[in-house]
């Protein structure tokens, strides 16, 4: 399913009241919002803000982790 949005003035989007209903999406749902290759991605969280916590510092770091030439993590991993 795809559909054509338009970002609002504040850079606000609405998500389709189709796709709102199908992934139980509803007001104060928490919305994982993430980059990668040039994609944007929404997911929608059922986790406590901690788990939210770590898995946005996942997803900023991803780029160092896969980075073989970084040595740094070396004594971590």
């Amino acid at each position: 399913m795809a559909e054509i949005i338009t970002v609002g003035e504040k850079g606000q989007i609405v998500i389709p009241k189709r796709m709102r209903e199908n992934f139980k999406i509803d007001k104060g749902t928490k919305l994982l919002v993430s980059e990668d290759r040039g994609r944007i991605t929404i997911k929608p969280m059922k986790l406590d803000e901690r788990h939210l916590l770590m898995l946005l510092s996942e997803t900023s770091l991803k780029k160092t982790w896969q980075n073989p030439y970084d040595e740094r993590w070396d004594d971590v991993l």
